[in-house]
Formats: structure tokens, C-alpha cells, sequence
């Protein structure tokens, strides 16, 4: 198998070799700069193109946003709005990160595109960073590293790229385009980088640079991330392209292979008359993934069904979309099994409360070059209602009664006297961001009311749609929550299924949910930055997150890594075999359910690592009362830390520890096995 691979590639590069020496000086220059955005064809909108080069048989490139779907703004409805990125990262699931790439790359294919402008990979440093929704690491680097290839390898599968975005340290969206992220080596590489380089070990074709600058050097003209790390250290031999309008200067030499959307500054008469040699690379960096993937190699068949005006979503995509967003569901409370509510509950005389406008004009994704528009949003009013009349969707019946967000006290004692005369109450909640600007704050919209109005409710089940972590101040008041992050257009269905319980929740939390605003305490300097925004440095180093409360000793509301079921897992006995860990595992539940057994490491105290540190998880599926064991097997990498002074990942012996649990919250000492490691 390896030999095979050497010599596809060997049979690759030489593909790309022979069409650069077959270019004029003109026509590679042409390939190092975009021709802008809705350029081709000529009534229809790819976000950015490269022409044609038909004496060579190139084809165009076309590139597409975005990460939770191709967005087609000229034909809204004609593609399917996935749930996001930072769903892909709550479901903890290589298959459900693979079925998201695989029906996204699907669509890129039959929209005619060769260039799919996602996954976002970026760790969530800062939790109110207006893009946190797109990015699938949350806020650890190696849950994204995880996930990350199987999104990779299978929209590649497409004969389409994938790109890998933002490179690098975009964690904030104020003054994006103009702020430096001063961060340190060993950080980038140990907390920053890891997302990226899995998906450089899975292939990805293409990265794209960001707008910020990185220790006060653009990116997308910065030899040190771009030369020296990416392309030299990480080993990426694909191409980099700008974000759009991320270029200010012809930056060739520094590691830009592309300007996008426009050639402003990669263009003829800027590159004429640099080395000819940097020019071939770059322009072989560029065709030569598109070779490998087989994007050069379509068939007329194939070719013939592929256009930017064919509507391209359908019933299947629709009830991946509905998959993925039910088993990116994170059950965070649970009180007196309040759910599943049963089709014996549904088919019975209750009485239903729904409140909040989200159930009746559900928020399903987050804004900006991520959106898109979804050909159907069923609504969760109209669902449950079509559940409690045993109907299709579209039923009505009066065993589920609506009421918008409060606007005023009298709103809310008609509210209260709704909730008396239920059986159960929904509270609907959102929030939305997008790229852009950050989020002013990690507060809900409107959900002052839902306290006073729980007291009033037998059951209470609240619904939380929000582009990342968010306060939860009524917690205590109700007896379930629910968080769906921003879930898609199928996500109304995904809500039914965990609530009827024909789907068993197994989502769990990739960002930590603080109690209080700022609860990290970030300063001006660390976020949003000193010289009005514009100086941010990453003093915290790896302390952000998780990793912040266990140095602190805080305890936030919601833990990194915490999500329930509706059935009970223990922790058997774990055994340490050199670096192998396993752990045995007990469904001593009722019903069938998945737990995601997540593997904590404290490093060798010279080290300066974490105090804990996630290094493996696995999401296993266990009948009721069934065992099974998990086997973690730690890599030298997985042992390392960064040195400064080689450049090299170096293994770093000791004394370690290991703590295997279901999260990140170890206040309770029977939540996790504890065992000691020796590296050597």
C-alpha cells in the first residue's frame, strides 16, 4: 500500500511538472492570482475562480464557501444547510464528522465546484469570538485533530479539495483585519497547530491564510507560519490561497501561492520578474492536489450533470443533516428523567407549553460567508405539533399551545398561567453570531422570564441554539437542557428524535459553558487587545478553556467534555501496558446508549504542560447492561512537547498521570479512574 501511494504520487508530481513546463510565463502568473467573485459563469457565482487554461486541458477552478454547506446566495434553497462545524466537534463521532464531509463534498461536486472553502479548524480561544460555530476543535486541539481527517478524506473522495481555514491564531473577529495575535512558538505548535496538521496528514489540498496578523506580520505574509511552519516544519505540500482581501502585498517569496478573490497584488507585472523557480512551485503546489484527487480527470459524463444551477439537496442530504444534528445534542441536565418523553406520553390527553420564537422561527446556523440558505426549516412548534396529533408534519393539533418571547409583565403572567396547565414546558432559546464582529456578550436573547415562569411548569425542558458557549442562568431552575449549537436545517426533527428518545443523546460539550461573563478573566491586553483592539497577546498560553478552571481551581457551569444519556455508564478498571491504556466500560443503564470515554494526561511536572490535558477519546455505543473494553494507545507525539531550540516535537520522560472520564470535571473522585504513567 505504501509502495502504491509512493509511486501515485511519484506519477503526480510528474503530471504537475509537465504541465507547468508546457506554461507560459503568463499563464502560471495566472494561477498564482483569482479573477474575482461570480466571474463564472457568466450569469452564475462561484466565490472565487481561476480560468480555464483549455490549451492545456485545465479545467477552471471554483471555489465555494463554506463550512456548513455550499452557500448559493444567487439560488437560496438549491443546497443543504448542515449543521455546523462546531456540531461536528459536540458529537465526539469520527463516522458522524465523516458523513458531514461526504455529503457536503457531494454537493460541492454537483454544484459544480472543485474547491469546497472549509472545514474551519481554528481552537475556540476566545468564547465570545463571532465565528466559533464555524470551527469543528472547539476548544481543545485534540478534538479537532481527531475529527478533522475524516472530514477531509471523504469530500476529497469527491474529486473536489478541501480547505483548511483559518491559518492561523483568527480567535477573534474584532478588528480582524488589522490585529496581531502576538503568540508564542510552543503555543501555536502545541495548542493552535494540531487541528491543521491532522488535516495535513489526511491530505487536505489547500489552506487558507487569514486576515490577522501573527506576532504583527500579516498572515498571508508571514514566512515564519507560512515557510518555516506549515510548509516547512508541518510538511503541507498543497497550496495556500488568501482569505478575500487578505493580501496586501505580492507575497510569493514569503509563502502566499495565491491571492483571492482578485490578483491585486499577485498579478504579471508584480511577479514578472521574481525567481522563475518560486513561481513553478507554487504553481505546482496548486495543480498538483487537484491531480491527486482526480479534478483534472472528470468524465464528460460526469461533468455533464455538474452545474452551479442544479438543485442539489434532497430528502437523503436532509436526513444526514437530521443524523448529525440529533447526535450533536448535548443533554446537560436531566432532573428525575423528566426525558425521553414517549410515543405513550404523545398519544395520550396532555398539554403542551411551548415558549419562545425560536419554536416557531428557528435560528439554524450562524451568519456570514457560513450561511446558508435552507430549501425547508421545519419549525419545532410545527413538529410537535404533528407529533401530538399523530400526524404528518403540517398537522395541527391543541394539545401543543405557543407563546412568543415575553415583551412585557403581562406576557409573562399569561406565560405563568400557560405553564400551570401544562404537563410539560419548552423554552425555546437563541442566540446568533457571525464572521465579522464578536459577540457582545454570552447571554441568551430573552430568556430573563424563564425562572419565574419554570416554578409555574410540572416538567421544564429548555432548548439552547447558540453559536458556542453561553450563560445558563435559570439552570437550576428547570429540570432539563438541551444544546443543539447551531444545528441545521433538519434540526426541528433532531430535537424530536432525542426528545421522543429514538435517538439516546451522546453529544457532549466541545466548549466549556462558564458560569459568569469573563469568568476566565481575560485582561485588555490577552482580549480583545491593547492600542484599541489592536495588540492582542496570548499571555494565557495554554490556560484557556478547560485547562484554565483546573489551574484556577473554578468550577464553570458546564464542563468541557460533559453530556448525558438516557442510560448510565461506570467505569470499570483501567490497566497501564507501557503506553497502553484500557479501560473497561458498563452500560448499567436500561437502554442502549453511546459513551464517549475521554483520556486526561498530566505530563511530567518539568514539562510545564496542562494540568490536565486531553489526549484520546473514543465514542462507543454499549447495550444495557453490557461491558466492553476501550483500548487508548498513547503516542510519542501524544508525549512530547515542543522545543524551541530544534524545532522538533521531543518526548518528555517522567513521572505522568493519567485520569480516564466522561469530561473534564473531576470534582467528584469517583468521575474518573486515575493510574500512573512512566515515560521513557
Amino acid at each position: 500500500l505504501l509502495l502504491a501511494s509512493a509511486l501515485l504520487a511519484s506519477v503526480t508530481a510528474d503530471r504537475a511538472d509537465d504541465l507547468v513546463s508546457s506554461m507560459t510565463l503568463e499563464e502560471k502568473i495566472s494561477y498564482l492570482g483569482g479573477r474575482g467573485m461570480g466571474t463564472y459563469p457568466d450569469d452564475g457565482w462561484y466565490v472565487g475562480t481561476v480560468y480555464a487554461l483549455d490549451r492545456l486541458e485545465i479545467p477552471a477552478l471554483l471555489y465555494n464557501d463554506g463550512p456548513q454547506g455550499f452557500r448559493d446566495d444567487a439560488r437560496p434553497g438549491t443546497t443543504t444547510a448542515f449543521p455546523s462545524g462546531l456540531n461536528i466537534a459536540a458529537t465526539w463521532d469520527t463516522e458522524m464528522a465523516a458523513l458531514w464531509g461526504d455529503k457536503m463534498g457531494k454537493e460541492f461536486f454537483d454544484k459544480g465546484a472543485n474547491v469546497m472553502l472549509g472545514p474551519g479548524l481554528n481552537v475556540a480561544r476566545v468564547p465570545v469570538n463571532g465565528r466559533n460555530f464555524e470551527y469543528m476543535s472547539g476548544e481543545d486541539p485534540v478534538l479537532g485533530a481527531t475529527l478533522v481527517p475524516h472530514v477531509i478524506e471523504k469530500a476529497q473522495a469527491h474529486k473536489i479539495l478541501a480547505n483548511a481555514k483559518h491559518w492561523v491564531n483568527n480567535n477573534q473577529e474584532t478588528n480582524r483585519g488589522s490585529m496581531s495575535s502576538n503568540v508564542d512558538e510552543r503555543t501555536r505548535y502545541e495548542m493552535y497547530y494540531p487541528p491543521f496538521q491532522a488535516a495535513i496528514d489526511a491530505g487536505v489540498g489547500s489552506f487558507m491564510c487569514s486576515y490577522n496578523k501573527i506576532n504583527h506580520v500579516y498572515s498571508c505574509e508571514n514566512p515564519e507560519t507560512l515557510l518555516t511552519d506549515l510548509k516547512g516544519n508541518m510538511g503541507f505540500e498543497g497550496y495556500v490561497m488568501s482569505d478575500w482581501g487578505a493580501t496586501h502585498s505580492p507575497s510569493l517569496m514569503e509563502g502566499l501561492d495565491q491571492e483571492m478573490a482578485d490578483s491585486d497584488f499577485m498579478n504579471f507585472d508584480n511577479l514578472k520578474d521574481m525567481p522563475i523557480e518560486n513561481i513553478d512551485a507554487s504553481v505546482k503546489r496548486i495543480l498538483k492536489p487537484f491531480i491527486d484527487v482526480g479534478a483534472f480527470d472528470i468524465t464528460e459524463d460526469e461533468q455533464a450533470d455538474r452545474s452551479i444551477y442544479n438543485n442539489v439537496t434532497n430528502d437523503e442530504h436532509f436526513q444526514a443533516a437530521r443524523t448529525i444534528a440529533a447526535n450533536s445534542h448535548v443533554l446537560l441536565k436531566n432532573d428525575n428523567d423528566v426525558l425521553p418523553l414517549n410515543a405513550d406520553f404523545w398519544n395520550s390527553d396532555i398539554n403542551v407549553a411551548m415558549f419562545g420564537t425560536q419554536a416557531a422561527s428557528p435560528a439554524i446556523g450562524g451568519q456570514g460567508s457560513g450561511r446558508v440558505d435552507a430549501a425547508w426549516t421545519p419549525s419545532p412548534l410545527d413538529t410537535f405539533k404533528a407529533r401530538a396529533a399523530g400526524g404528518d408534519y403540517g398537522a395541527d393539533s391543541d394539545k401543543v399551545s405557543y407563546y412568543g418571547d415575553p415583551m412585557s409583565e403581562d406576557d409573562i403572567a399569561e406565560m405563568k398561567d400557560a405553564a400551570e396547565a401544562a404537563d410539560v414546558c419548552f423554552f425555546w432559546l437563541s442566540t446568533m453570531s457571525g464572521e465579522g464582529g464578536d459577540r457582545d456578550s454570552l447571554s441568551l436573547d430573552n430568556d430573563v422570564h424563564v425562572a419565574s415562569v419554570a416554578e409555574h411548569c410540572k416538567k421544564s425542558v429548555v432548548v439552547v441554539t447558540t453559536p458556542g458557549a453561553a450563560l445558563l442562568p435559570w439552570s437550576d431552575a428547570v429540570d432539563a437542557i438541551l444544546v443543539n449549537f447551531m444545528p441545521g436545517c433538519a434540526s426541528a426533527f433532531a430535537t424530536m428524535d432525542v426528545v421522543l428518545g429514538d435517538v439516546n443523546p451522546s453529544g457532549k460539550l466541545p466548549i466549556t459553558f462558564p458560569a459568569t461573563e469573563n469568568q476566565e478573566g481575560f485582561t485588555e491586553i490577552q482580549y480583545p487587545g491593547l492600542d484599541d483592539a489592536e495588540n492582542v497577546t496570548y499571555t494565557e498560553g495554554w490556560s484557556f478553556g478547560y485547562r484554565f478552571y483546573h489551574q484556577h481551581q473554578e468550577n464553570p457551569n458546564f464542563f468541557f467534555g460533559e453530556g448525558l444519556s438516557y442510560t448510565t455508564f461506570d467505569l470499570i478498571k483501567a490497566t497501564v501496558s507501557g503506553q497502553s491504556i484500557k479501560v473497561g466500560l458498563k452500560n448499567s443503564g436500561k437502554v442502549t446508549g453511546s459513551a464517549v470515554p475521554q483520556l486526561y494526561l498530566q505530563m511530567p511536572e518539568e514539562c510545564d504542560e496542562p494540568l490536565w490535558m486531553l489526549k484520546k477519546f473514543a465514542k462507543v455505543s454499549i447495550d444495557a447492561g453490557e461491558e466492553t473494553t476501550v483500548e487508548f494507545d498513547l503516542t510519542d507525539r501524544d508525549l512530547s512537547i515542543w522545543d524551541v531550540d530544534n524545532d522538533v516535537f521531543e518526548k518528555c520522560t517522567g513521572d505522568a498521570t493519567v485520569r480516564i472520564s466522561f469530561s473534564a470535571n473531576f470534582n467528584d473522585d469517583g468521575s474518573y479512574i486515575e493510574k500512573e504513567l512512566t515515560i521513557v
